[in-house]
């Protein structure tokens, strides 16, 4: 058996080392690599704080009926303005007319 062993062992050490690496490839195929796990762990921490510093849902709303109160009054106002710009534009026209 020793005769056997020292004549062939470095047939038995290339099928020990192919079969290590044949295991390693499949373990590395299995299980992901350590800085890939920090690397995502870093991007979800990342988006747990982008996503913590976002408005709630009550901020939200409360800024809609913020924006509808604006658009209330500025609706409010146009027709003021209206007025204003033709009151401009006769005074505008009535000085150039003067000037004549």
């Amino acid at each position: 058996m020793l005769d056997t062993l020292t004549k062939y062992w470095v047939q038995i050490y290339a099928v020990i080392t192919l079969l290590m690496l044949g295991a390693n490839w499949a373990l590395a195929k299995t299980y992901s690599k350590k800085d890939n796990v920090e690397r995502l762990d870093k991007r979800i921490t990342k988006l747990e704080t982008d996503v913590k510093q976002l408005p709630t849902k009550e901020s939200v709303h409360e800024l809609d009926k913020q924006l509808l109160r604006v658009s209330g009054q500025l609706d409010a106002i146009a027709p003021q303005l209206r007025s204003v710009q033709r009151m401009t534009e006769m005074l505008t026209e009535n000085e150039l007319k003067g000037d004549k």
